[in-house]
């Protein structure tokens, strides 16, 4: 009777509208800055000097092609190296994290679950607590400074926890008689790994790629430490926000920040394929 009574209470008129109200309040507030963001993108500079909150006039082609093209030609070689690099960052993540947790869920071995909150407790502590040691320790000792290789030997060493503390969940979720059947039939663990294991964890481990990709994409402070001079696009961004703005040009500012978040906007939409496809939901249980 109680409980009825409560769902009687969530269902009422003012219950329902105050939800719906909080809700649109809520998106408006998430979403004004992409649009303001988009809108300035299409502008010319005396437009958005004279609103930045006005829609684009019937110029607005010629506007856009001018503020897009300066944009580019400012980030479009920062632009693809962090994309390749984000790229290769993610990838070595979720591999050494996979490879991990498939050690830590099928195998046996001393002190397994000890080992496994050792490497659970560098999560604990915030990355640029590491900073002092990691930066004379990437220039200095190994003499990687300045390199694609000094920048991201950090990232897998601490990258791969994070994905490994994902994907063992994942995989201990997986039936154990599949590996059971498969090891009777003669495969080892490498083919069971590429065969089996990967294929099931797909939506996982496309999920944490856009998460280790993302970070690496913008990241600032770790590149801005390792290279002397800037190589990835948040660096270069920075410096040219502040070009833009000296001259003038707030459309091609505001269209550089569009381009900068293409690359996420696709690695967004593979992910989210798998989340509306209820693919991570049935196999992610906490």
């Amino acid at each position: 009777m109680r409980k009825n009574k409560v769902r009687m209470s969530y269902d009422r008129a003012d219950f329902q509208t105050f939800i719906i109200v909080w809700v649109t309040l809520c998106l408006l507030f998430a979403l004004t800055p992409l649009f303001i963001t988009v809108i300035n993108s299409l502008k010319s500079n005396l437009q958005i000097d004279r609103n930045i909150f006005a829609l684009p006039d019937a110029e607005i082609f010629g506007a856009a092609a001018d503020n897009f093209s300066k944009a580019w030609d400012a980030v479009k070689s920062s632009a693809l190296r962090s994309v390749l690099v984000s790229f290769v960052g993610a990838v070595g993540d979720c591999f050494l994290g996979s490879v991990l947790a498939y050690v830590f869920t099928t195998k046996k071995f001393p002190f397994k679950e000890t080992i496994f909150m050792l490497f659970i407790s560098v999560m604990l502590l915030p990355s640029i607590m590491g900073m002092p040691i990691l930066v004379p320790f990437v220039k200095n000792t190994l003499n990687l400074g300045d390199t694609f290789t000094g920048y991201l030997l950090p990232n897998f060493a601490g990258g791969q926890i994070t994905c490994m503390f994902m994907f063992r969940i994942f995989f201990g979720q997986q039936p154990t008689a599949i590996y059971e059947s498969a090891r009777i039939e003669g495969a080892n663990d490498a083919k069971i790994y590429a065969k089996i294991t990967i294929p099931l964890s797909l939506p996982i481990i496309l999920f944490q790629f856009v998460g280790c990709f993302s970070s690496l994409y913008n990241d600032y402070l770790w590149p801005s430490l390792v290279f002397t001079r800037k190589m990835t696009l948040m660096p270069i961004m920075l410096d040219w926000q502040t070009r833009f703005q000296g001259l003038g040009e707030s459309g091609a500012m505001y269209a550089m920040y569009i381009i900068s978040g293409v690359p996420l906007i696709f690695t967004s939409i593979i992910s989210m394929k798998y989340f509306s496809s209820g693919d991570f939901a049935a196999g992610m249980k906490l």
